[in-house]
């Protein structure tokens, strides 16, 4: 029954796609042209994806939703069987395998909440919503999802720990020694922020030694009222970027003190409710590992009738003398997220052109996906690939999967309770895959797989990679370890893209190697002198400091000449 009434949707909104508003995005794709990529149908999400993050060392994602009665998923459903138990689940486990899912138990509310990652793979959400008859308030919560071998892990809460603040939209970002830094957000639910209920400081989990656990942040109150999921970012010099409405900064995470001023951002204020979407540039041995951030999209202001920002601003924030470089999408978006693909190109899609974040708030879903490319020159840098016919409006998430595909899913803009499949821009179920053009090679192209790794590994260390491939032999390849983070409301936190090193790479043997009695050599290492003579052995480099990738866990990720491997495989980075 489940999956007639999935495909049963499918097909009409195939049929109504023409409905959709989208004449003014054509006049643009010509600018950026480049369409190409596949959808394809994946599952079923059992809750409204509004936030979502891998788990560790699996192919499985975490769903989390606000508590309303109207989620497909009971407390104790699995896909075959979505109502067992007496209430409704708001957090399910998504198998992207099967497309399966699984309940899981919430003990409070998780609207609106944010998260990472600690460094052993406990995935995190703290803050969230309003208390109801179901749950308990989750202003303050922290719930843990802790890595475990078998198959019914599940969130767990200890009430007697908690946040020194309520909280409502705030931004986790992971440091570099591993802790959790937790900024801002509203202490009661609100559209945007004010005054009265402003949280202007930040707290760290584990908490700040000491017995004051927070930290007063005025630049959370100068910065009012769009400043709600203000966006952060790990730099490698360990402080954080942090923007809020038009005015970015750069935090010392050693005193707590603003180091660093920033210009101004040109356009409107980038955070909730004029939602635009943010990212790390890939930090890379070709760049030097110097740090850049990208920040796109917005609405320009709070109202139903607003348009989709178009423009991107793009900053060096640890150069002499940093300012923003503009350019524009091919057309606006607000709500965009913001993805790392295994290339270090970032995609970009879900979102609106028309309205603002919040329920029943915007419209003309935006359908094409934007790739970005950072290595290209101003100008040239947008690629528009085939659009999805689902509409992923607010509360949508988007992030990349280890086959190198981006997961996509949500949307549940209706303020009200509707029941499935109702509403101009329904509440979404239907989890997407989308395979960029990346993953339809020439057949010529050197495709490969992973087949031997470490599963943990330490900074600075060298450690090898073993490959296979199927065509012909790779004459480029990249190594990068890409953590995907928490992502909710287009806030893609602790997202990670860093490239490593290739310190050596086994030599390519086209046969074996003749000695001089015309006998084939029978040990190719020694035929080497030490070197790596099998071909597929690589030697890389892990990142040399922490400020450069935090400990946690990463997905490596391998991609030879331009196609990533078959599947990317996770590893811890330990200190």
């Amino acid at each position: 029954m489940l999956a007639s009434t999935l495909f049963t949707t499918t097909i009409s909104l195939r049929a109504t796609a023409a409905a959709i508003k989208v004449s003014t995005h054509e006049g643009n794709l010509l600018a950026g042209a480049s369409l190409g990529g596949q959808w394809d149908l994946i599952g079923h999400s059992g809750v409204s994806a509004m936030h979502a993050i891998m788990r560790p060392f699996s192919e499985k994602v975490l769903f989390l939703e606000r508590v309303q009665e109207s989620t497909y998923a009971k407390v104790k459903g699995t896909s075959e069987n979505g109502n067992g138990g007496d209430a409704f689940a708001w957090s399910t486990e998504f198998s992207t395998g099967d497309g399966k899912w699984r309940s899981l138990n919430v003990q409070s509310n998780m609207f609106c909440s944010a998260g990472g990652y600690l460094p052993d793979g406990t995935a995190v959400s703290v803050a969230g919503g309003q208390p109801s008859n179901a749950v308990e308030q989750g202003y303050d919560g922290i719930r843990l999802y802790k890595p475990c071998n078998g198959t019914q892990c599940d969130w767990q809460q200890n009430f007697d720990v908690h946040l020194q603040e309520k909280r409502w939209y705030p931004t986790v970002e992971a440091l570099a020694n591993g802790d959790l830094f937790i900024l801002g957000g509203s202490n009661h639910a609100a559209s945007i922020n004010n005054d009265q209920i402003n949280v202007p400081n930040f707290e760290l989990y584990p908490p700040l030694p000491g017995p004051k656990k927070t930290v007063d942040f005025p630049f959370l109150t100068e910065t009012l009222p769009s400043n709600l999921y203000p966006i952060v970012h790990l730099l490698p010099d360990k402080n954080l970027f942090i923007l809020a409405s038009t005015k970015a900064i750069i935090l010392s995470t050693s005193t707590w003190k603003i180091i660093k001023q920033l210009p101004d951002i040109p356009g409107p204020p980038r955070n909730y409710p004029l939602t635009a979407g943010s990212v790390l540039l890939p930090l890379t041995p070709e760049n030097g590992y110097e740090p850049e951030v990208l920040v796109c999209g917005g609405a320009t202001e709070f109202s139903t009738q607003a348009k989709g920002v178009a423009s991107c601003g793009r900053i060096a924030p640890l150069s002499k003398n940093p300012v923003w470089e503009m350019e524009d999408m091919p057309f606006g978006r607000m709500m965009p997220d913001m993805a790392h693909l295994a290339d270090g190109s970032i995609a970009i899609l879900n979102g609106a052109d028309t309205g603002t974040a919040g329920f029943d708030r915007a419209s003309d879903p935006v359908l094409h996906p934007v790739q970005y490319l950072p290595n290209e020159k101003r100008g040239s840098r947008f690629r528009v690939w085939n659009p999805s016919v689902i509409a992923r409006m607010y509360h949508s998430v988007a992030f990349m999967l280890p086959d190198a595909s981006l997961l996509v899913a949500g949307s549940n803009p209706n303020g009200k309770p509707v029941k499935y499949g109702e509403g101009p821009f329904p509440t979404e179920y239907r989890v997407e895959r989308f395979s960029p053009p990346y993953l339809f090679p020439h057949s010529t192209i050197a495709q490969g797989e992973i087949v031997a790794w470490p599963t943990k590994i330490h900074y600075g260390e060298t450690f090898e990679i073993s490959l296979e491939w199927y065509n012909t032999y790779p004459e480029n390849i990249r190594v990068a370890l890409l953590q995907p983070g928490f992502i909710t409301h287009s806030t893609h936190m602790s997202q990670r893209y860093v490239g490593l090193e290739i310190v050596q790479r086994g030599t390519k043997i086209e046969s074996a190697d003749a000695n001089e009695d015309g006998n084939a050599d029978a040990d190719p290492l020694e035929r080497n002198k030490g070197g790596l003579a099998e071909a597929g052995l690589v030697r890389v480099k892990a990142p040399a400091t922490s400020g450069l990738a935090s400990p946690s866990h990463y997905m490596i990720v391998v991609v030879l000449d331009g196609v990533p491997v078959v599947e990317a495989k996770w590893i811890q980075l330990a200190a």
